[in-house]
């Protein structure tokens, strides 16, 4: 006899639920960049990168932070995530300060079906629930962004005004600028 009709449109829908689940992945990659110091544009070129004991010459721009679980977290996945977050808020030089794990127990649900014999040449299925337990584990690298390059100017330098006419003098009359005082 096998499943009954309304069991069987049960399991249609987790079915397709799990396949859409599978389908889209999730990932626990991710990460943060801070500014701490002066605000400059995202840099696109190569970034150097430092051991936390090593100090750049530059401006520290920000503090940055990537994460990753589980089978994500490896200094593969890592790396290019955190300079990728250093570039973006404006550094050419990543310091890692450093590398950690942290394990946490985390309690799911998890569904288990079940098939059992319910009459004559009649099998039924079930769905129960329990309680599971997972140890997961983080790995984070985090550290700070800094600008090794010099800024790039933001507006020219103002120029002097010239110095103004003396009282009586008329308005065409030329007059001296502070490079012209000393000049013979």
């Amino acid at each position: 006899m096998g499943i009954r009709p309304p069991l069987r449109a049960l399991a249609c829908v987790a079915l397709a639920a799990a396949a859409l689940a599978a389908s889209t992945g999730c990932s626990s990659v991710g990460g943060s960049a801070i500014r701490t110091g002066p605000h400059v544009p995202p840099y696109s070129g190569p970034v150097a990168v430092f051991a936390g004991g090593m100090r750049p010459q530059g401006r520290d721009l920000g503090l940055v932070e990537v994460h990753a679980s589980q089978s994500e977290g490896t200094l593969e996945t890592l790396f290019p995530l955190f300079v990728k977050k250093v570039a973006s808020i404006g550094g050419d030089a990543a310091v890692i300060d450093g590398v950690r794990a942290s394990f946490q127990i985390v309690t799911r649900s998890r569904a288990e079906s079940y098939s059992f014999g319910c009459g004559y040449n009649a099998v039924c299925v079930g769905t129960r629930s329990t309680p599971a337990a997972d140890e997961v584990m983080t790995v984070t690298m985090y550290g700070r962004a800094v600008a090794m390059r010099e800024p790039a100017p933001t507006n020219a330098a103002p120029k002097e005004a010239p110095a103004a006419a003396p009282k009586g003098a008329p308005k065409d009359a030329p007059t001296e600028t502070p490079a012209e005082e000393g000049a013979p």
